[in-house]
């Protein structure tokens, strides 16, 4: 009997914080255009966010993303994600995830 040793087919997985416009995020109660099945197919994880600040959130809500990196893509998309600084961040993350998964 042989045995194959089968490599690990699952993209690694990246975490990420968007802080999304607390008034934007009330406006819509935290819903995105996507199911929950639809994130976890794009290869979202994981997504914290907080809820004990109830209407206190201050001017931006600290919205945690554990994806791949095509899952990360997809929910910077869904916040529709503008903010230069933020997508820049973002993109420093990723290179650094990559470089670390060579």
């Amino acid at each position: 009997m042989r045995v194959f040793a089968v490599a690990d087919q699952t993209p690694p997985l990246v975490e990420f914080t968007f802080f999304v416009d607390a008034e934007t995020y009330m406006m819509v109660g935290g819903e995105l255009a996507a199911s929950e099945e639809d994130l976890h197919d794009a290869g979202v994880e994981r997504v914290d966010i907080p809820t004990e600040f109830g209407h206190d959130l201050g001017e931006r809500v600290p919205v945690r993303v554990l994806a791949t990196e095509k899952g990360l893509r997809m929910y910077a998309h869904l916040l529709n994600l503008h903010d230069p600084l933020q997508r820049e961040e973002m993109e420093r993350v990723l290179l650094a995830h990559r470089s670390r998964a060579d």
